[in-house]
Order: structure tokens, then C-alpha cells, then sequence
């Protein structure tokens, strides 16, 4: 799960300029439907066009791309002579106790593949594991076993209970073991791999984290 650098800096002018008025309490929900392209295309931005937990690709760069914003805003919905390309995610609410009452926070606002969105539902994420916190990096907390293409938790930690936290999270919240993932993720490696051995170019487009430390 890579660390995805996401901060105000990063927001859509239109959006930030939307958010401005939400400090000031005149904020509303036709507001933000406003402004959902930008923000869904805004955060694939930020985790170049893949799951932000399992690292799967999920939506092309062709969509979010710097040529379909114009002045601060996310244009190419409304392009009738642009031929849609679907992308796979869903917004999730990293803290699902934010939803109701704070869903415009872009602090927790993430792209998910859609299928593990369904999966993880509403259930918590240990708050270490937020990939854009500040001290957030994977090799903290997992380590990948290329033989089965699993991630583990890190080995180096000594404390069980963190062991068992992270181990559930990777399995039954986060889904980074998750079976089509993991065959993916598999055969994607393996590519690459074929390709660095034949001595051909290639270029890496998802499974950021497993495929720095592998390939």
C-alpha cells in the first residue's frame, strides 16, 4: 500500500475555493455535487490512477489527466465529443464516523476499487495505516513474500498485537491479499520480470510497492 501524498496543496481551485465557504458554514450538498468530479479525479491525481489500498489499476491517466481541468475545474463530464473512459472506483470515507456529518473532508477522501469497497464496508482502519499521514511508509508495516505473492506484516515488528492488527488488516479490511488482487498482482510481476530479464522497457502503472521491492 503505497504512501500517496495528498494535501490542500493538491486540491482543484474550484473545490478549494468551495471549502473556503464551508468554514464558513454556508456549505450544502448540491455544493458538493458540484464539485464530485474534481474530487474523484483530484484524488487519482494523487494515487496515480490506482486503488489507494490495493495498488490495482483502476482508472486510466487519460481521464484525470492535466489536459481535462480548465480554470480550476474538472471538465471532461461535460464533453459530449469525448468518448467516456469508465474507471473502476468508488469514493470511500477512510473514517466512515465522518461520512454523515463531514463528507466533503478531503482528509478523508480516498479512490477505491470498487469491489473492496463492498468488501470493506465500514470497517475501521488502524490509523497508522492512513496512507497519506505524514510518518505513513509500507516498509514499516509489511513485507511481501514473493514466493505467494502475499503481503505479511513486517517481520521486524516484535509487538504480537500489532502482528495480529496489521495481519488483519492486510486480509479482512485493506483486502491486499484478496484473490483476483493477488493473481494480478502475480502475473503483473511476473511481466515485468520477463521484461527486465529480456532487457526490454517497461514502464510500471500499478502494485507500486510490491513491484519496487521485487522486480
Amino acid at each position: 500500500m503505497q504512501k500517496i501524498k495528498k494535501t490542500a496543496a493538491h486540491l482543484p481551485q474550484k473545490y478549494a475555493d468551495w471549502l473556503a465557504l464551508v468554514d464558513k458554514g454556508t456549505d450544502t450538498n448540491k455544493d458538493f455535487r458540484t464539485h464530485y468530479d474534481d474530487i474523484v479525479m483530484n484524488l487519482y491525481q494523487c494515487q496515480q490512477g490506482v486503488c489507494a489500498y490495493t495498488e490495482a489499476f483502476i482508472c486510466p491517466a487519460e481521464l484525470y489527466g492535466e489536459n481535462n481541468w480548465a480554470n480550476g475545474k474538472y471538465k471532461i463530464a461535460n464533453d459530449a465529443a469525448f468518448t467516456r473512459v469508465d474507471h473502476r472506483g468508488e469514493l470511500q470515507h477512510f473514517d466512515a464516523s465522518k461520512k454523515k456529518a463531514q463528507y466533503w473532508n478531503w482528509d478523508n477522501l480516498f479512490m477505491i476499487e470498487a469491489r473492496i469497497n463492498s468488501i470493506k464496508t465500514n470497517k475501521p482502519v488502524a490509523i497508522y495505516l492512513k496512507p497519506d499521514v505524514a510518518d505513513y511508509s509500507p516498509e514499516k508495516y509489511f513485507d511481501y513474500d514473493e514466493e505467494t505473492h502475499r503481503f505479511i506484516p513486517n517481520t521486524a515488528i516484535d509487538d504480537d498485537a500489532m502482528v495480529a492488527e496489521i495481519r488483519k488488516m492486510i486480509d479482512e479490511v485493506l483486502c491486499l491479499n484478496h484473490g483476483v488482487v493477488l493473481k494480478d498482482r502475480e502475473n503483473y510481476i511476473k511481466e515485468l520480470k520477463d521484461k527486465k530479464q529480456r532487457g526490454q522497457d517497461y514502464t510500471v502503472d500499478r502494485f507500486f510497492t510490491a513491484v519496487k521491492w521485487v522486480v
